[in-house]
């Protein structure tokens, strides 16, 4: 069943929370990753998750790729199988 953009966004802020230790009240959809300075090794195991939970294949970039949380979700909304 594919995901919603809410269900996506909060799923990859909690988890980029989680794993920067940072209150998620201080990432939003249309945080720039990059201003997160969470390091290149931490957002592949981010998006391992992320692939898992969606049940799709990711490029360990796209974050980057995207630049922002919003941008990565309408990818991935654009990108899932029907």
């Amino acid at each position: 069943m594919n995901k919603t953009y809410t269900e996506i966004s909060d799923w990859i802020i909690e988890r980029i929370a989680h794993h920067a230790q940072l209150p998620s009240s201080e990432i939003t959809a249309n945080t720039e990753i990059a201003s997160l300075r969470i390091d290149s090794l931490l957002m592949v195991n981010i998006t391992s998750e992320l692939e898992e939970w969606l049940g799709m294949e990711l490029s360990p970039s796209i974050f980057w790729e995207m630049g922002t949380i919003a941008a990565t979700t309408e990818w991935i909304l654009e990108n899932q199988e029907a």
